[in-house]
Protein backbone atom coordinates (compact mmCIF):
# COMPACT_ATOMS: atom_id res chain seq x y z
CA UNK A 1 0.00 0.00 0.00
CA UNK A 2 2.65 2.40 1.18
CA UNK A 3 4.37 1.73 -2.26
CA UNK A 4 1.27 2.34 -4.27
CA UNK A 5 0.68 5.46 -2.73
CA UNK A 6 4.01 7.00 -3.32
CA UNK A 7 4.12 5.87 -6.98
CA UNK A 8 0.73 7.76 -7.19
CA UNK A 9 2.03 10.77 -5.50
CA UNK A 10 5.00 10.78 -8.08
CA UNK A 11 2.90 10.86 -10.89
CA UNK A 12 1.50 13.62 -10.34
CA UNK A 13 2.76 17.02 -11.21
CA UNK A 14 3.69 19.68 -8.81
CA UNK A 15 1.08 22.93 -9.13
CA UNK A 16 -1.13 21.16 -11.67
CA UNK A 17 -4.25 22.64 -10.35
CA UNK A 18 -2.68 26.27 -9.80
CA UNK A 19 -5.77 28.70 -9.82
CA UNK A 20 -3.91 31.60 -11.54
CA UNK A 21 -1.21 31.28 -13.96
CA UNK A 22 0.71 34.16 -15.52
CA UNK A 23 2.10 34.19 -19.18
CA UNK A 24 3.81 36.31 -21.85
CA UNK A 25 2.97 35.43 -25.24
CA UNK A 26 4.14 36.59 -28.83
CA UNK A 27 4.11 36.07 -32.42
CA UNK A 28 3.59 37.16 -36.57
CA UNK A 29 0.21 37.50 -37.65
CA UNK A 30 -1.13 37.66 -41.08
CA UNK A 31 -4.27 40.44 -41.66
CA UNK A 32 -6.54 41.06 -44.65
CA UNK A 33 -9.19 43.74 -45.29
CA UNK A 34 -12.30 42.17 -46.11
CA UNK A 35 -14.62 45.33 -47.48
CA UNK A 36 -18.20 45.57 -46.40
CA UNK A 37 -18.91 48.69 -48.45
CA UNK A 38 -19.04 49.74 -52.11
CA UNK A 39 -15.82 51.52 -54.12
CA UNK A 40 -13.33 49.86 -52.29
CA UNK A 41 -11.33 46.71 -52.79
CA UNK A 42 -8.62 44.12 -50.76
CA UNK A 43 -5.16 44.48 -52.51
CA UNK A 44 -3.61 41.70 -50.70
CA UNK A 45 -2.38 40.95 -46.76
CA UNK A 46 -0.13 42.35 -44.54
CA UNK A 47 2.06 40.81 -42.07
CA UNK A 48 2.09 42.23 -38.24
CA UNK A 49 2.87 40.81 -34.78
CA UNK A 50 1.05 40.49 -31.22
CA UNK A 51 2.39 40.41 -28.23
CA UNK A 52 2.30 40.59 -24.26
CA UNK A 53 1.27 39.69 -20.81
CA UNK A 54 -1.38 37.10 -20.13
CA UNK A 55 -3.09 35.58 -17.29
CA UNK A 56 -5.46 32.71 -17.02
CA UNK A 57 -7.67 31.98 -13.91
CA UNK A 58 -9.24 28.32 -13.27
CA UNK A 59 -12.69 28.12 -12.70
CA UNK A 60 -13.14 24.17 -11.96
CA UNK A 61 -11.61 22.06 -9.55
CA UNK A 62 -9.66 20.52 -12.37
CA UNK A 63 -7.35 21.77 -14.53
CA UNK A 64 -10.02 21.80 -17.62
CA UNK A 65 -11.66 25.23 -17.43
CA UNK A 66 -9.96 28.78 -17.55
CA UNK A 67 -10.90 32.66 -17.64
CA UNK A 68 -8.20 34.03 -19.81
CA UNK A 69 -7.72 38.01 -19.98
CA UNK A 70 -4.44 39.93 -20.03
CA UNK A 71 -2.52 43.08 -21.70
CA UNK A 72 -1.78 42.85 -25.05
CA UNK A 73 -0.32 44.97 -28.28
CA UNK A 74 -1.33 43.98 -31.61
CA UNK A 75 0.64 46.05 -34.72
CA UNK A 76 -2.06 45.56 -37.62
CA UNK A 77 -1.49 46.83 -41.30
CA UNK A 78 -3.42 46.72 -44.61
CA UNK A 79 -4.61 47.77 -48.01
CA UNK A 80 -7.25 48.67 -49.67
CA UNK A 81 -7.81 49.62 -53.31
CA UNK A 82 -9.98 52.89 -54.82
CA UNK A 83 -10.46 55.88 -56.75
CA UNK A 84 -9.14 58.76 -54.42
CA UNK A 85 -8.70 62.89 -55.73
CA UNK A 86 -5.37 63.99 -54.76
CA UNK A 87 -5.28 67.59 -54.94
CA UNK A 88 -1.61 67.45 -57.08
CA UNK A 89 -2.42 63.84 -59.05
CA UNK A 90 -5.99 64.59 -59.73
CA UNK A 91 -8.39 61.45 -59.65
CA UNK A 92 -6.16 58.04 -59.78
CA UNK A 93 -6.59 54.41 -58.35
CA UNK A 94 -4.68 53.97 -55.37
CA UNK A 95 -3.60 51.42 -52.59
CA UNK A 96 -3.68 52.95 -49.57
CA UNK A 97 -1.69 51.28 -46.57
CA UNK A 98 -3.47 51.55 -42.89
CA UNK A 99 -0.86 50.69 -39.93
CA UNK A 100 -2.86 50.57 -36.78
CA UNK A 101 -1.32 50.03 -33.46
CA UNK A 102 -3.85 48.59 -30.90
CA UNK A 103 -3.67 48.20 -27.05
CA UNK A 104 -5.80 44.76 -26.91
CA UNK A 105 -8.05 43.02 -23.88
CA UNK A 106 -9.05 39.72 -24.14
CA UNK A 107 -11.62 38.19 -22.50
CA UNK A 108 -12.29 34.92 -22.87
CA UNK A 109 -12.05 30.85 -21.85
CA UNK A 110 -9.57 28.36 -22.31
CA UNK A 111 -10.12 24.60 -22.53
CA UNK A 112 -6.95 22.55 -21.39
CA UNK A 113 -6.99 19.17 -21.96
CA UNK A 114 -4.60 15.94 -20.96
CA UNK A 115 -3.27 13.54 -22.97
CA UNK A 116 -0.41 12.91 -20.88
CA UNK A 117 0.48 13.74 -17.94
CA UNK A 118 2.63 16.59 -19.35
CA UNK A 119 1.19 17.36 -22.37
CA UNK A 120 -2.24 19.24 -23.13
CA UNK A 121 -3.86 20.21 -25.76
CA UNK A 122 -5.34 24.10 -25.87
CA UNK A 123 -8.51 25.38 -26.72
CA UNK A 124 -9.49 29.06 -26.61
CA UNK A 125 -12.38 31.15 -27.57
CA UNK A 126 -13.43 34.64 -26.90
CA UNK A 127 -13.14 39.02 -27.67
CA UNK A 128 -10.82 40.96 -28.33
CA UNK A 129 -11.09 44.76 -27.08
CA UNK A 130 -9.25 46.86 -29.41
CA UNK A 131 -7.89 50.31 -28.13
CA UNK A 132 -6.04 52.42 -31.02
CA UNK A 133 -2.99 54.13 -29.72
CA UNK A 134 -1.15 55.06 -33.12
CA UNK A 135 -0.65 54.67 -36.51
CA UNK A 136 0.05 56.03 -39.85
CA UNK A 137 -1.68 55.69 -43.48
CA UNK A 138 -0.08 56.29 -47.15
CA UNK A 139 -1.00 56.20 -50.60
CA UNK A 140 1.22 54.04 -53.42
CA UNK A 141 -0.06 54.78 -57.39
CA UNK A 142 1.03 55.01 -61.01
CA UNK A 143 1.32 57.67 -63.24
CA UNK A 144 2.11 58.24 -66.60
CA UNK A 145 5.34 59.19 -67.64
CA UNK A 146 7.13 60.36 -71.14
CA UNK A 147 10.09 57.08 -71.30
CA UNK A 148 8.71 54.81 -73.98
CA UNK A 149 11.08 52.39 -72.40
CA UNK A 150 9.19 52.56 -68.80
CA UNK A 151 5.83 54.78 -69.63
CA UNK A 152 4.69 54.58 -66.24
CA UNK A 153 6.02 55.63 -62.58
CA UNK A 154 5.28 54.54 -59.21
CA UNK A 155 4.35 57.45 -56.38
CA UNK A 156 4.73 56.75 -52.89
CA UNK A 157 3.19 59.57 -50.65
CA UNK A 158 4.75 60.48 -47.34
CA UNK A 159 3.39 58.81 -44.42
CA UNK A 160 0.34 60.63 -42.65
CA UNK A 161 -1.31 60.44 -38.62
CA UNK A 162 -4.00 57.73 -38.99
CA UNK A 163 -6.77 59.44 -38.43
CA UNK A 164 -9.17 57.31 -40.01
CA UNK A 165 -8.54 54.09 -37.74
CA UNK A 166 -11.44 54.47 -35.33
CA UNK A 167 -10.55 54.53 -31.36
CA UNK A 168 -12.13 51.50 -30.77
CA UNK A 169 -12.62 47.86 -32.16
CA UNK A 170 -13.95 44.41 -31.47
CA UNK A 171 -12.78 41.35 -32.45
CA UNK A 172 -13.83 37.62 -31.88
CA UNK A 173 -11.33 34.95 -31.87
CA UNK A 174 -11.24 31.28 -31.42
CA UNK A 175 -7.61 29.15 -31.30
CA UNK A 176 -6.46 25.77 -31.13
CA UNK A 177 -2.81 24.98 -29.61
CA UNK A 178 -0.35 22.39 -27.94
CA UNK A 179 1.21 22.67 -24.51
CA UNK A 180 3.63 21.20 -22.74
CA UNK A 181 4.08 21.44 -18.44
CA UNK A 182 7.10 21.00 -16.15
CA UNK A 183 7.49 19.70 -13.02
CA UNK A 184 7.39 23.12 -11.92
CA UNK A 185 4.33 24.10 -13.34
CA UNK A 186 6.07 25.89 -16.00
CA UNK A 187 4.90 25.73 -19.43
CA UNK A 188 5.37 26.61 -22.86
CA UNK A 189 3.10 26.16 -25.56
CA UNK A 190 1.96 27.16 -28.98
CA UNK A 191 -1.30 27.92 -30.58
CA UNK A 192 -2.99 29.16 -34.10
CA UNK A 193 -5.87 31.65 -33.68
CA UNK A 194 -8.31 33.18 -36.20
CA UNK A 195 -9.78 36.44 -35.29
CA UNK A 196 -12.25 38.67 -37.28
CA UNK A 197 -12.61 42.45 -36.24
CA UNK A 198 -15.75 43.79 -36.81
CA UNK A 199 -15.05 47.68 -38.11
CA UNK A 200 -11.82 49.69 -38.12
CA UNK A 201 -13.11 52.68 -39.76
CA UNK A 202 -14.35 55.91 -38.39
CA UNK A 203 -16.68 58.01 -40.15
CA UNK A 204 -13.73 60.38 -41.71
CA UNK A 205 -12.97 57.49 -43.67
CA UNK A 206 -14.63 58.25 -47.07
CA UNK A 207 -13.27 58.28 -50.99
CA UNK A 208 -13.26 62.38 -52.66
CA UNK A 209 -15.42 60.17 -55.78
CA UNK A 210 -17.39 57.16 -53.35
CA UNK A 211 -19.06 59.48 -50.20
CA UNK A 212 -20.45 56.57 -48.17
CA UNK A 213 -18.23 55.64 -45.07
CA UNK A 214 -15.72 53.29 -45.55
CA UNK A 215 -16.43 50.10 -43.80
CA UNK A 216 -14.54 46.55 -43.31
CA UNK A 217 -14.24 43.74 -41.67
CA UNK A 218 -10.57 42.31 -40.91
CA UNK A 219 -9.62 38.84 -40.76
CA UNK A 220 -6.10 37.38 -39.03
CA UNK A 221 -4.01 34.15 -38.52
CA UNK A 222 -1.96 34.55 -35.14
CA UNK A 223 1.38 32.05 -34.59
CA UNK A 224 1.28 32.22 -30.81
CA UNK A 225 4.53 31.09 -29.06
CA UNK A 226 4.69 31.88 -25.28
CA UNK A 227 5.29 30.02 -21.89
CA UNK A 228 3.20 30.71 -18.18
CA UNK A 229 4.00 29.72 -14.60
Amino acid sequence: MIAQQETSNDSKIPNDSKRVLFGVSAGPTVDWFEPTSKGIARVKSKAGFMTGINVDVNLTQGSFFYFSTGTLFRYLQGDLMFNYEHKHFGVVTVERTYQTMYLTVPTGVTFRISTSKQCIIIGKLGLYHNFKVGGERFDSFTLPGEDPVEPYFYVTTKKEKNEHAALFAESAYAGLGFEYMFKNNLRVFTTLDYSCQFNYFNSNARSEIYNPQFKTLIHSFNIVFGFMF
